[in-house]
């Protein structure tokens, strides 16, 4: 069984032994110079993993980004499979992941949320916000000159 612990939109992340170093861990709005814009984040995950020790487990984790509130096809999708062989000791253990989506496009300004699933099931939502910042904007175009 797998349980989502945390899921965050951050700055920057890293996983060392299997600990999670975030950089601005939660960020619920994204200002941006202009539209289409880099989301210029990465998703921490943690989550919790039972089963009997010794045995490895595999899960499907995946993830789709859609404007909240609507139907509409996801802007940008991630899958990977989640190996572990799960330790000596009894009860949950934690898997840290991180998922580098700094590079993935949001189209406009407006309110997303990313949709966890792990085996096919929600497990987790992160909701954010891409706002057109005028500031930045300005500052881009001068940096431009």
């Amino acid at each position: 069984m797998i349980h989502l612990g945390a899921a965050l939109l951050c700055d920057a992340v890293t996983v060392r032994e299997n600990l999670l170093h975030l950089l601005g861990g939660g960020v619920t709005r994204l200002p941006r110079p202009g539209f289409p814009a880099p989301l210029a984040a990465e998703v921490a995950l943690l989550l919790y993993v039972d089963g009997d020790p010794g045995i490895e487990v595999t899960h499907k984790v995946t993830g789709e980004c859609r404007l909240r509130g609507t139907g509409e096809a996801p802007i940008f999708a991630f899958e990977y499979t989640l190996r572990t062989v799960l330790g000596p000791e009894e009860g949950a253990q934690s898997v840290s992941a991180v998922l580098p989506l700094a590079n993935v496009g949001i189209p406009a300004a407006g309110a997303y949320e990313i949709t966890i699933s792990v085996d096919e099931k929600p497990v987790g939502r992160i909701p954010f916000t891409a706002i057109l910042d005028e500031t930045l904007r300005a500052s881009w175009d001068d940096s431009a000159n």
